[in-house]
């Protein structure tokens, strides 16, 4: 190998990374909704947890079949997936996926 050769001595570094939001994930009952936030809880190990999120026009929300759906159509108490970001102004949406009942057959 030659003298300057990269592969002898440190090991080349890493591109720097993107800072890119890492999207993280919710889900529980909708216990609150407007047109610029809605609320999310749900119960683990017998403790009520509860999110806030922001909305923003980017905000994508649909189905658990991947529809479309209306963000007026969001009601308290209906379960919902919410995949978020976390930035300077706190967790903010990017989208929710509403999970709807399914009847069962008999």
């Amino acid at each position: 190998m030659l003298a300057g050769s990269p592969q002898q001595g440190t090991p080349p570094k890493n591109p720097p990374q993107q800072d890119k939001p890492v999207d993280t994930f919710f889900a529980g009952s909708l216990s609150e909704c407007s047109a610029e936030k809605i609320s999310v809880s749900r119960v683990v190990a017998g403790k009520t947890e509860k999110r806030t999120f922001l909305l923003t026009a980017q905000t994508k929300v649909e189905n658990a079949a991947g529809a479309k759906w209306d963000t007026g159509k969001l009601r308290v108490k209906q379960r919902v997936t919410v995949r978020y970001i976390t930035g300077d102004d706190g967790e903010v949406a990017t989208m929710i996926v509403v999970r709807t009942t399914q009847t069962k057959q008999k």
